[in-house]
């Protein structure tokens, strides 16, 4: 479309030429500019809105509204690029974010560039100038008992997702899950409703999740929202039940203790009985 209109122009007999190269030169800094502005929406809204708002509240990750008022702009460039290093640096305020992101670590995002951060920060910047993002007033759901076993088949794989994406526990598991039964790849997911800002946070993750793994699997196999809120539900159950005061487990334990020593005492007087009478037998008998 651009080239298009450029050679409209050229095709202009009655304009002089050096308005018409005057004119090239608006159009074609116009549309580098609104080009850089799509690519760091579509960015951001592939990397950064799982954990981040810009004016709508913290998630995993702080809010970033007018986030170059409170660093730098190089600083952040950098971190953006590459938070891991900064991170151990040993860097104060990386280690600060890192603390009141329940240790959560920000990800290297697939593709980013220092000239993608910059665009990112550009456009963070538009965004909290027009005074951020659309508010959307946040309702958490209510779960039901079939949500949970629900979430809990989408995790073990025993029900498929729509559209095709793996079983959560091909890389991940869970405490409830006994013996050796889940994935050891990726981290243990018990705590991962507390973790990741519960149902609020955990959505809008699972809506887009950002780690490197996880963007070339589930951008073409997005979840829809049935099974995001049964996965909510499922991971929510599992942090009460790890909650709870185990007095039933406690008990058990207790239990199998106590038979357990007097299954092995009863067993080792056997034992020493027959050693008795096998060393003293003979000895009676060769007295006599």
């Amino acid at each position: 479309m651009i080239k298009h209109l450029i050679m409209k122009i050229q095709g202009l007999h009655l304009m002089n030429s050096s308005y018409k190269n005057i004119l090239i030169a608006l159009i074609i800094f116009l549309n580098t500019n609104l080009m850089a502005v799509d690519t760091a929406e579509n960015f951001y809204q592939t990397n950064c809105k799982a954990c981040h708002t810009i004016g709508g509240g913290s998630l995993i990750g702080p809010d970033l509204m007018n986030v170059e008022a409170r660093k730098d702009r190089e600083w952040l460039i950098n971190w953006i690029d590459d938070p891991a290093a900064i991170l151990a640096s040993g860097d104060e305020y990386a280690n600060k974010i890192f603390e009141e992101s329940n240790k959560v670590p920000m990800i290297k995002s697939s593709g980013i560039t220092k000239e993608i951060a910059a665009e990112l920060l550009d456009y963070i910047a538009k965004i909290s100038a027009d005074g951020g993002e659309k508010e959307v007033v946040w309702e958490a759901p209510k779960f039901t008992t079939e949500d949970i076993s629900t979430g809990r088949s989408y995790f073990t794989g025993t029900l498929k997702f729509e559209n095709g994406a793996p079983p959560c526990v091909s890389c991940h598991t869970v405490n409830s899950i006994p013996g050796l039964g889940g994935g050891r790849l990726g981290v243990n997911l018990t705590d991962v409703y507390s973790r990741l800002g519960e149902s609020r946070g955990l959505s809008v993750w699972l809506k887009a999740p950002p780690t490197a793994t996880m963007v070339p699997i589930f951008s073409k196999h997005a979840l829809n929202e049935q099974e995001i809120t049964s996965l909510m539900a499922f991971f929510k159950n599992e942090v009460e039940v790890q909650s709870r005061p185990q007095f039933a487990s406690v008990a058990n334990f207790f239990l199998y203790g106590i038979l357990g020593t007097v299954v092995f005492f009863s067993i080792f007087g056997a034992i020493w009985a027959n050693r008795f009478k096998a060393v003293r037998r003979p000895m009676v008998k060769g007295s006599k």
